[in-house]
């Protein structure tokens, strides 16, 4: 350690002097709240100061007298309550601001100091402790607050509880909520000492000991909510740099800054931005020197840099100092932004709860990537590059588009043009892959019907590669007319629905005019916390529209056809059908021929000739002893079609064998015999010898007038009348 700090303790009552006067009048206590142990906050409803009356030390005395002070000065608005005590605990006393309790303080002081330097008297912590411990519960049982005990040690307690008693009396104020803190001060022996700390630890307390500089420097911080540390420590100022230079921003409220000495011919002085050197008071500096210590404090420092001067020939020195403000900045959580888009980052500057309202002040953030890389994007408050509100204390920048999601650390510095002072914050940044919404038209080059309900795209959620289930609310989509600028009117399906979100939906309309159409989607909806709106790319399409055949056409066209089949096919039918051909020759005894049936003169009835019934029935051919049956013609030949059953058929032979029913053609040139005639088909032509008959003149004229005059029945097998023939006996 240091020289000068060896010899801090004998100098105690003079540093807590110069802290108190320094720095205990700056307005940055705890007020109501402090902070508590764990980090919270603490509203204490009242502030009990317990003094050791048995000090004869008047270091000691000076010590707890302005510790007292600092304590009390730092109440807030609780009580404030002052008890001293020696071999008996007296009844503390309440006060109504703490001008009046430091005011006690002063008159217990004044006491001591005139008693001071005799035989020091001791202390009885146990009754000090079962006093306080019931006035306290007089408070009442919800009444937080915090117990300081001074004591310079020399103490006694009851033997029967001995120091876990004590300990245990703290423990259980703390467990109703009473914060015992404990201030051992420089004559106090080192086994007192000990059992103070104990009381604190059990008390949920701060064990303060001003016996020593650290013990002075984490009392000051604590109590006034300051961080003095030892910016600079020379062993030998001489041979050392003794200048310390302290950045200060703007809104600063004060600047702290102490000399720790031992050449009593060394000079301290401090020199503002300006190079306005101050050695002493003046204006909003106040500066106190005692007994190799200096100290200033500037009230509303100017920003920009102090410097912190020392000049002398020989000792060591040590340079205390803080910077007094409430400036921060910070980054507000903020749920991870997507790919593929800019976004926005903010970080909001602050002078203790307000918005700090500095158009000059500078803050940058730096993004380190995972790969390493860092990027810098400096943020503005003028209301540009992503900044909504102008000089609201928030500042933003424009992030350009990110291809691939990352998390970043985020390292925020806020600070000052030509000023070396900077505040930092942190924050992170996460950038992740976002929903999709992506339009696929349904629509070919095929024309669409008019006024049809018709399917004209699909609209797709997608997270990567797999389908984003959304509220169908928050999806719009839109179809328009880019000839006329007229929307269409939209219906839209699901495809499937679950949890009540979709993921894919088809889009219907009906279409009257050929035209130009643009599709447009977007999506508005929620993702990792952050509420966001994907716009799909727009999509074009030339549509033609049909117009669609009525009903009634369609019918007309389709009994048209039907019908126009049936007639080609027995158009058809009938250019295929074979027609009655040859001729039937009657054979008399010697051989000769006499022709006997014209089958190509024969005239089929319309019917026959439209069904295409290549046949002549055997009873009107007259001059043929049969009553029924007919002569079938095919390409393949002649053959004779009878009913089995028929009453009085004459059975046909050929070659000596029956004829059947259609199932052997009549052969060509051989005879037939019927009955007891012979016959004889040929399909040549009729010789000029052959002698047609007279009756089958006159019947084939008869019968072709009947059929002139639709006498015959064309759906029978009969003749008419006038030839039907008889059955012949010869």
């Amino acid at each position: 350690m240091y020289p000068l700090l060896q010899r801090l303790r004998f100098a105690l009552p003079l540093l807590v002097a110069l802290v108190l006067v320094g720095v205990a009048s700056i307005p940055f206590g705890k007020g109501e709240s402090v902070e508590a142990q764990d980090g919270g906050s603490v509203d204490y409803g009242f502030t009990l100061v317990a003094f050791d009356a048995t000090l004869t030390q008047l270091e000691d005395i000076e010590a707890a007298q302005l510790a007292a002070n600092i304590v009390l000065s730092d109440a807030g608005e609780g009580l404030i309550i002052v008890g001293k005590y020696f071999d008996h605990a007296e009844e503390p006393q309440i006060f109504d601001t703490p001008d009046q309790a430091k005011a006690a303080v002063n008159e217990i002081t004044e006491e001591l100091k005139s008693n001071a330097g005799g035989e020091p008297l001791p202390a009885d912590l146990s009754e000090m402790f079962e006093t306080y411990a019931l006035f306290v519960g007089s408070l009442g049982d919800q009444m937080k607050g915090r117990l300081m005990i001074l004591s310079a040690g020399g103490f006694t307690y009851h033997e029967s509880v001995g120091v876990d008693g004590l300990s245990n009396v703290a423990a259980d104020l703390a467990a109703r909520g009473v914060e015992v803190s404990t201030v051992s001060l420089a004559t106090t022996p080192a086994v007192d000492r000990d059992v103070l700390g104990a009381i604190s630890s059990a008390g949920a307390g701060i064990p303060y000991d001003l016996g020593f500089s650290d013990g002075v420097l984490e009392f000051v911080n604590n109590e006034l909510n300051v961080q003095l540390t030892a910016s600079v420590q020379i062993e030998d100022l001489a041979s050392a740099v003794n200048t310390n230079d302290v950045p200060v921003p703007p809104h600063s409220s004060y600047l702290v800054a102490g000399f720790l000495y031992e050449d009593p011919e060394s000079n301290h002085i401090i020199v503002e931005p300006n190079g306005q050197e101050i050695t002493g008071s003046v204006g909003s500096v106040s500066a106190l020197s005692i007994s190799g210590i200096k100290f200033f404090t500037v009230r509303n420092p100017q920003p920009g840099t102090w410097s912190l001067r020392s000049s002398g020939s020989s000792g060591s020195l040590t340079i205390l100092s803080d910077v007094v403000n409430d400036l921060s900045v910070t980054m507000p959580p903020q749920a991870p932004f997507p790919t593929g888009e800019p976004f926005v980052i903010v970080a909001e500057a602050r002078i203790g709860e307000l918005p700090l309202i500095d158009i000059s002040a500078i803050v940058e953030a730096n993004v380190t990537v995972p790969d390493g890389t860092e990027l810098t994007f400096g943020l503005n408050d003028i209301g540009e590059d992503g900044d909504v509100f102008a000089e609201d204390g928030v500042f933003s920048a424009t992030v350009p588009a990110q291809e691939e999601g990352w998390i970043g650390e985020v390292r925020l510095t806020m600070h000052w043009f030509d000023i070396d002072a900077m505040i930092d914050g942190a924050g992170v940044i996460v950038v992740e892959p976002f929903p999709m919404i992506e339009i696929t038209l349904a629509v070919t080059d095929e024309p669409v019907a008019e006024a049809t309900r018709t399917q004209l795209a699909t609209v797709d959620l997608k997270l990567s590669e797999f389908p984003f289930l959304a509220e169908q609310g928050g999806i719009t989509v839109s179809m328009v007319n880019t000839e006329d600028g007229s929307p269409v009117d939209l219906e839209f399906e699901p495809t499937e629905v679950v949890d009540g979100k979709v993921y894919q939906l088809l889009v219907f309309g009906s279409l009257t005019l050929p035209a130009e159409y643009e599709f447009s989607a977007s999506l508005s909806s929620t993702h990792l916390g952050r509420e966001f709106e994907a716009v799909a790319a727009n999509k074009s399409a030339s549509i033609e529209i049909s117009t669609p055949t009525p009903i009634l056409t369609y019918s007309l066209i389709g009994v048209g056809g039907f019908f126009g089949l049936i007639l080609l096919l027995l158009v058809l039918r009938w250019l295929m059908q074979v027609r009655p051909y040859g001729y039937l020759y009657r054979l008399d005894g010697q051989g000769q021929r006499e022709l006997a049936v014209d089958f190509r003169a024969y005239r089929r009835s319309a019917w026959d000739a439209f069904m295409n019934k290549p046949m002549v029935p055997a009873a009107a051919l007259p001059g043929i002893p049969l009553l029924g049956g007919r002569f079938v013609f095919s390409p393949r030949g002649l053959a004779f079609r009878y009913r089995p059953d028929s009453d009085g058929i004459l059975r046909m032979t050929v070659r000596g064998e029956a004829l059947q029913a259609g199932r052997n053609p009549i052969p060509d040139g051989d005879e037939i015999h019927i009955g007891s005639e012979t016959f004889e088909f040929d399909r040549s032509a009729i010789d000029d010898e052959v002698v047609v008959s007279e009756r089958l003149q006159s019947t084939t004229r008869m019968r072709n007038s009947e059929l002139d005059t639709f006498a015959l029945d064309p759906m029978t097998w009969d003749a008419p009348s006038s030839a039907r023939p008889t059955r012949r006996h010869y």
